[in-house]
């Protein structure tokens, strides 16, 4: 279910209109007396807020009235910068003869008129006034890798010796050239996480000459997976290899060579397209091993050489213990809060990922009436999901403060299994203006992007974290289900574009990344309908996109935050100057003769 959350974004409004600029400028052309009212309304609704934000689930009305709010808010924001660019570069003379002209009274009047009605409105929901603040601290904060920490694992070593016993042994005593071994289990059950136990176990390490791990997920293209193979055994990139000459550099980098392959996330339940894969892969020595992990009993019974190995929850101790690990990180807790604990992890189904998700929620809840709060929530009933695992992912969701809502939310742009760089998602949370000034003056607003991504990756939004050396977190992914969760909030606002077809209510689009894939080779046509857009993302994993239609950025005059780099345009438009807003801006490689001078 689409939620909406405008604390954020109301603030950074608020903070525009209270500005030595704006107050300056208001001076200058008399327009005092509406900026004056324009304030008084934003202080009179941003005092419901968060009131409004927390009711909105169960009354539709309520819900309806933030929607307006929130198309309004936005239109502010836009007229707000269109001020601020325009007064930047006009000279003083010329600025003050063409104020009307910068921003013309019956503009600014609507946007007054639409904001006052909405504060009017307010009073038929007799919506609470004040903030409460909801701390999200993170102390003795844990970073996962690429590679699974065992001492946060538990309950899996019995599956763990059972799949290398299938990898060592053979099936039966049968050494075949190549065996193929599915491990299969609800999402976030933990096989993946299984996969990388064995992956990384000491005996598989010396009884495999080559050991690959490829990520495969929905799109399954035999060409993808054997680039992957190639680019992990050599360390080269290998893009623009035709098919034929894919097929040869693989056979003569497997060839004589016993092999561990994982093919973790698989989806596909094509045989023609297995079979051509599996030629691909024989030319090895005998002994030779696949694991895939899927969540799909067909795929498996399609490829498997024995039959799937079948994951199962944990059990309700090993859940509960996974579950303390989060909870109590300093030790035991109140007997009270253990006794509503295990009554919470019952709901989690075994499955790992809600045990950690929830653990991490009630870290910093020391309260009896907080637990049972959380254990008594609607969300439970609410969905059902897998095992327990949306509900208490939904659940971790609803405990963030506003600004990691927003956070967390702008991710489902992104697609699937995409690795998130860390640096330029806190770029695109400065130009959302989603993170604003600490009040620590001495903290710049990268210092306060970090934390948040941290408090987000402490609550298990993020996963499969690289680092540099101890600490220095660079990149990371979202689990599948997690990324469901952002998507299902976010709504029609965030759109990820695979394929032509958009929703009908275009005007709502916000945020947007178009992925080249096997539908889709260019930008959609309709997508210019979205006048309203402020980030878009081209993802064209092979650099083809050539050349961008003239009419592109004028249609897109709010963007704030626009990528490219990995799209393959070779020239720009010269309306690409016309984007007024722009905050975060990624050229294509090489560097375009023609850039925006608005990025700020």
């Amino acid at each position: 279910m689409a939620e909406i959350v405008l604390c954020p974004l109301l603030q950074v409004i608020f903070e525009k209109v209270t500005s030595h600029v704006m107050k300056k400028i208001a001076d200058n052309f008399g327009l005092q007396k509406e900026i004056d009212k324009l304030e008084h309304t934003l202080q009179i609704i941003q005092a419901v807020l968060e009131d409004a934000e927390e009711r909105q689930v169960k009354e539709k009305a309520l819900k309806l009235w933030l929607t307006e709010l929130k198309e309004v808010a936005y239109d502010t924001d836009n007229l707000i910068d269109e001020f601020f660019y325009k007064s930047a570069t006009r000279s003083r003379t010329n600025f003050f003869r063409q104020v009307t002209v910068l921003i013309p009274p019956p503009e600014l009047k609507e946007i007054r008129r639409r904001l006052d009605m909405l504060a009017v409105q307010r009073l038929n929901f007799n919506l609470k006034e004040g903030f409460v603040k909801r701390e999200c601290e993170v102390e003795g904060r844990r970073q996962t890798g690429s590679f699974v920490i065992e001492s946060e694992v538990f309950g899996r070593e019995e599956d763990k010796q059972a799949i290398i016993v299938l990898l060592l042994n053979g099936e039966g005593g049968v050494q075949r050239d190549i065996s193929v071994i599915s491990i299969v289990g609800l999402g976030g059950l933990g096989k993946t996480t299984l996969a990388q136990l064995v992956y990384n176990d000491e005996r598989v390490e010396k009884s495999f000459e080559l050991k690959i791990w490829v990520c495969v997920n929905q799109e399954f293209s035999v060409r993808k997976i054997m680039k992957l193979i190639i680019e992990s055994v050599t360390k080269h990139k290998c893009d623009f290899l035709g098919m034929d000459v894919l097929q040869s550099q693989l056979r003569h980098l497997l060839h004589g060579k016993r092999y561990l392959l994982v093919l973790d996330d698989v989806w596909n339940e094509d045989q023609d397209e297995w079979d051509k894969l599996r030629i691909s892969l024989s030319d090895c020595a005998k002994g030779s091993k696949v694991i895939i992990t899927t969540r799909n009993t067909k795929v498996a019974l399609i490829v498997g050489t024995i039959p799937p190995y079948c994951l199962k929850g944990l059990s309700h101790d090993d859940c509960w213990t996974l579950f303390k690990q989060r909870s109590f990180a300093c030790g035991e807790g109140h007997p009270n809060l253990l006794a509503i604990g295990r009554e919470m992890v019952k709901k989690c189904g075994g499955v790992p990922l809600a045990a950690k998700a929830l653990g991490s929620l009630m870290r910093f809840k020391r309260e009896e009436w907080e637990w049972l709060d959380v254990l008594e929530s609607d969300l439970w009933n609410e969905c059902e999901g897998e095992s327990g695992i949306l509900p208490a992912l939904r659940l971790s969701y609803s405990h963030l403060p506003s600004h990691l809502k927003c956070c967390f939310t702008y991710c489902s742009v992104f697609p699937k299994n995409y690795v998130i760089e860390k640096d330029s998602l806190v770029q695109l949370w400065i130009a959302e203006g989603l993170i604003k000034s600490n009040d620590n003056a001495r903290q710049s607003l990268e210092e306060t992007g970090n934390d948040f991504f941290n408090n987000l990756m402490w609550m298990f939004f993020f996963q499969n974290v690289n680092k540099v050396g101890d600490s220095c977190v660079t990149e990371c992914k979202m689990h599948d289900l997690v990324h469901d969760l952002a998507q299902s909030i976010a709504g029609d606002e965030f759109i990820l574009l695979e394929h032509s077809l958009l929703p009908k209510h275009r005007a709502q689009i916000r945020h947007s990344s178009v992925v080249c894939g096997s539908e889709l080779h260019t930008i959609p046509e309709s997508l210019y309908e979205a006048k309203k857009l402020r980030t878009l993302n081209l993802l064209f994993p092979r650099g083809n996109l050539g050349e961008v239609p003239p009419n592109l950025f004028s249609s897109f005059r709010y963007l704030r935050a626009l990528n490219l780099s990995g799209s393959g345009i070779k020239r720009l438009h010269n309306s690409v100057s016309c984007l007024i807003s722009l905050r975060d801006w990624k050229s294509p490689r090489p560097q375009t003769a023609a850039s925006p001078t608005t990025c700020r």
